[in-house]
């Protein structure tokens, strides 16, 4: 047979169609070189997309394949599957008196696509009748055709016993058939998260989500192209309007039946321990593969592994994990019999691992405590057997897990049961969290009016008074509950260090909520460095003293700060594992005492936004629900330094959201007035009016900090509505009123204040003496913006931009490059005003982070790059990482990676690999 002419290169081949983390033209060279490859992969990855892009590739450039569709409805018949009515155009010409053979096949397929060596492409090949399959790889062994199979590594679901069986032979007859060398295997894993970011942005491209939601439609749809497609448009059509009151997240609601249906589908093919397994493992957030054997057979264990269902646990060995909405569907499918006799086993396993030392994971103990209950009452005799030490133990960490997921009726729930079963200072602190995250702070108050009776060591003392001045977060405390708290504390415990400790902290923070930086900064840092005191105290204040060093000016003595809070924190982290402040919660608060001291400082805001993704990570694989608004608060934090006005929206948005559903009313004043100030500056006047109305409400009684922010919120409105001297009288009281208070704050209002028209020379002075108490990079690059408005300096303002741009602040650069524009035209420096405008759109493109929007690379973009760029993308092209060049060169890491965005840009190359090719010296 004549091979099929090829190609002369690969780069003949036209563009191939959007297959996100897939590259069909890897697959057409295989083909046009007369070789055979099969795509196997899971229900819902992908592979019928895959070769229909191949397909469309292959049509391009000449080549007609064959096409034929498998289906479970004639899989038993030999030849069924190729003389049905499915395949109409190859069943016409393979009917009639004559069998079906292999020649009578490839006669047909050589007249039909014009070809000597045709292609053929077989989608869902798995259902394919046995006859027809081995005819088909017979052929292609032979080198008469060109196959392309897809398959599932199972066998799948059939109505026929011999319907199941014909697969199974179909499946062993592709697995010699690319073990034997005449096809190339091709394994599609599930998509990674840059692969989901990008597909979403296929699927809705009109819709901006927030970091924690692309996370979760990542960490839902289990890598599965399918599902991906269906969790986002469930995501559009839920995104909450920007004036809606009635803010839902993706989180983890119940899927819409749609979606059930698909899950349904996979489902069928389980067998009912399966299903059951799969639930369990699911609820309890990953399982030993001892435990899971305890559930159903070796041979079903693996079979759901093969399938997708499961998978490997990277971080535990030996464990396996659960898709997540795959086992959400089991729970309403499986026999309610089945799952809670299942769910006692591993219930009693876990107790019994218990009793031998090993540790029970909050998911865990969610688990056992559901299969003690029963209409909102323990089940008889569980106290009995197990003990009320243990029982009571894991009672309050299903109530703590189940209040992290948001779910506050079963997190009450618990935490009464809890305090039935032992009644103590912890299970009553429990409950009052419990009414707390409800909403219901009165009752959360009365429940600790016994708690004093409680109290039987001064650890007890500490954790009471900790929890009282955390419901000052939610039901704010004036001067006199203040010091009326510190006086009873004083009292409970005379003498002993760790009260004394707590005490001072009840002082610290009455002082941060006046915003009293001067005092909260050295006060705070006292206590952290106080040996003798409680260490989750220590923690606590320290990251607030670097909150009050940074609002001083002081950001390398804050981080600094923060180093010792880590430090602390590493020491003890098995004691505190279990407890309501574990190491890993407290690892959280200071990241974001971090996070805000470099977004009010400017330094290294580009490390907080990488990490930023390692924890939503972790918190949406734990499930962590409280933990998913903190971090979309500290995301909104991050875009709105770099000037992202739709990305803040979008995080806000969701943040309150996130709150919403774990911690009511805690953190919800303050985003609604951040929330808008952020409707305001994107110009949805009234929708920023409904949000700060409704903020207004939840701050009265509220504290000066939070009266700041509203005030803040307030001056932003008045600015973006025109009103300038309605602004200029706000931000005139406020400059008074912060003079005495820090200058990072008066920074900011000079700047404001220049900006709403106030003679920049008369200001100047003032900025130049808050430069001079401060090490804030941000501040320094302001205060040079300010002073070449000032003096109409151009080139300046081209400088300043250049410092912001690198502090990674792309908003006020791209404002300050505008500025310069203006002046070079002004001037008649046609080609300065020209690249001052490229500067402004490079960072307007920046700040929203669309580096998939490169322009397409010209024939002398070259020719744009700086020395410095030239030599970085040098350097790049040898194999340098970031930090070495930064090392090499006396730079910032982060100056390196403004150099290198900005060449990218330029050249309209986005990989560090090929950036060379744009950076030839013309």
């Amino acid at each position: 047979m004549a091979a099929v002419k090829k190609p002369g290169n690969r780069k003949l081949f036209p563009e191939a169609p959007v297959v996100i983390g897939r590259d069909p033209r890897d697959i057409v060279e295989i083909l046009t070189n007369a070789r055979s490859a099969v795509i196997f992969a899971p229900l819902g990855f992908g592979k019928t997309l895959l070769a229909e892009a191949v397909g469309e590739i292959l049509r391009t450039v000449g080549i007609e394949p064959l096409n034929i569709v498998g289906t479970a409805l004639s899989n038993s018949v030999p030849f069924g599957s190729l003389t049905n009515g499915s395949n109409l155009p190859l069943a016409l010409a393979l009917g009639g008196r004559e069998p079906a053979t292999p020649a009578r096949l490839l006669a047909h397929a050589v007249d039909s696509t014009h070809s000597p060596v045709p292609v053929i492409m077989v989608d869902d090949a798995h259902l394919l009748d046995a006859h027809s399959i081995h005819a088909l790889c017979q052929l292609a062994s032979a080198g008469a055709i060109a196959l392309l199979l897809t398959s599932e590594l199972v066998p799948a679901l059939s109505t026929t016993e011999a319907g199941l069986q014909a697969t199974s032979t179909t499946l062993r007859v592709l697995e010699e058939f690319w073990i034997s060398g005449g096809a190339e295997r091709i394994d599609l894993g599930p998509l990674s998260p840059a692969d989901s970011r990008d597909l979403v942005a296929v699927f809705a491209p009109a819709t901006r989500f927030d970091r924690v939601t692309q996370a979760l439609l990542h960490s839902r749809s289990g890598g599965s192209r399918l599902l991906l497609r269906e969790l986002t448009a469930e995501a559009v059509r839920t995104q909450p309007l920007t004036e809606d009151g009635d803010l839902r997240t993706l989180a983890f609601p119940s899927p819409p039946q749609r979606i059930l249906d698909i899950l349904a589908h996979q489902l069928r093919a389980l067998t009912v321990t399966q299903t059951s397994a799969l639930a369990i493992i699911g609820s309890a957030n990953g399982m030993s593969e001892a435990r899971a054997l305890m559930i159903c057979e070796s041979a079903e264990l693996r079979d759901l592994v093969q399938r997708g269902y499961l998978r490997t646990a990277a971080e535990q060995v030996g464990h396996v994990q659960a898709h997540t909405m795959l086992a959400e569907a089991a729970v309403a499918l499986c026999d309610a019999g089945v799952l809670r006799d299942q769910t006692a086993v591993i219930a009693a396993a876990l107790l019994a691992d218990r009793g031998f030392g090993l540790p029970t994971t909050p998911a865990e103990c969610m688990l056992i405590a559901g299969s003690w209950t029963s209409c909102g009452t323990l089940v008889p005799g569980i106290v009995a057997k197990w003990g009320s030490s243990v029982v009571a133990d894991v009672l309050l960490m299903a109530a703590r897990r189940s209040r992290s997921l948001g779910l506050s009726d079963k997190a009450l729930l618990y935490a009464r049961l809890t305090a039935e079963v032992e009644s103590s200072l912890r299970a009553t602190i429990e409950v009052s969290r419990a009414l707390a995250g409800a909403g219901r702070y009165p009752a959360a108050l009365d429940v600790l009016a016994t708690a004093e009776d409680m109290l039987g060591v001064p650890t007890d003392g500490v954790k009471l008074v900790r929890w009282r001045v955390s419901l000052a977060k939610f039901t704010p405390m004036t001067a006199q509950d203040f010091a009326a708290l510190a006086e009873q504390a004083s009292g409970w415990f005379p003498g002993n260090i760790l009260m004394q400790g707590e005490v001072e902290f009840i002082g610290l923070t009455h002082s941060m909520q006046n915003m009293s930086w001067t005092t909260v900064a050295p006060q705070g840092e006292s206590l952290a460095r106080n040996e003798d005191y409680d260490t989750v105290t220590r923690i606590r204040a320290a990251c607030l003293s670097a909150i009050g060093h940074a609002h001083e000016g002081r950001t390398a003595h804050a981080l600094g700060v923060l180093d010792l809070a880590t430090a602390v924190n590493q020491q003890d982290r098995a004691v505190r594992h279990a407890d309501i402040y574990s190491s890993d919660g407290l690892a959280l608060e200071i990241f974001y005492s971090g996070a805000a001291v470099r977004c009010m400082s400017g330094f290294d805001v580009q490390g907080v936004s990488d990490e930023l993704d390692t924890w939503i990570d972790s918190s949406v694989n734990g499930h962590n629900q409280g933990n998913l608004g903190f971090l979309g608060f500290v995301a909104a934090q991050v875009a709105q330094f770099r000037g992202d006005l739709a990305g803040t929206e979008a995080e806000l948005r969701m943040a309150e959201a996130h709150f919403s559903r774990s911690d009511p009313n805690y953190w919800t004043p303050w985003l609604r007035c951040l929330h808008a100030s952020s409707l305001a500056r994107m110009g949805l006047m009234e929708a920023a009016r409904s949000k700060m109305s409704t903020a207004r409400r939840s701050l009265e009684g509220m504290d000066a900090f939070y009266q700041f922010e509203s005030d803040r919120s307030d001056l932003e409105f008045l600015l973006r509505s025109g009103n300038t001297d309605g602004a200029r009288l706000l931000a005139t009281r406020l400059h008074e009123s912060a003079e005495d208070r820090d200058p990072v704050t008066r920074a900011w209002l000079l700047d404001v204040l220049v900006q709403l028209g106030a003679p920049a020379r008369d200001l100047s002075h003032l900025l130049d003496r808050t430069v001079a108490e401060t090490d804030s990079p941000l501040i320094v690059a302001l205060a040079r913006r300010t002073r070449a408005k000032a003096e109409d300096d151009a080139a300046a303002l081209d400088g300043a931009a250049a410092d912001l741009s690198e502090l990674g602040a792309f908003g006020l650069a791209g404002a300050a490059s505008d500025d310069a524009a203006r002046l070079h035209d002004r001037d008649g420096d046609c080609a300065a005003a020209a690249q001052s405008r490229e500067d402004a759109e490079l960072s307007s493109v920046a700040s929203r982070g669309l580096t998939h929007l490169l322009p397409p690379r010209g024939p002398h973009s070259g020719a744009l790059l700086t020395g410095r760029e030239r030599e970085i993308s040098a350097l790049v092209s040898q194999g340098l990482s970031n930090r070495a060049i930064a090392s090499d060169l006396f730079l910032s890491v982060r100056t390196v990676e403004s150099h290198l965005y900005k060449a990218r840009v330029k050249t309209g190359l986005s990989a560090r690999s090929t950036l060379s090719a744009g950076t030839d010296t013309p």
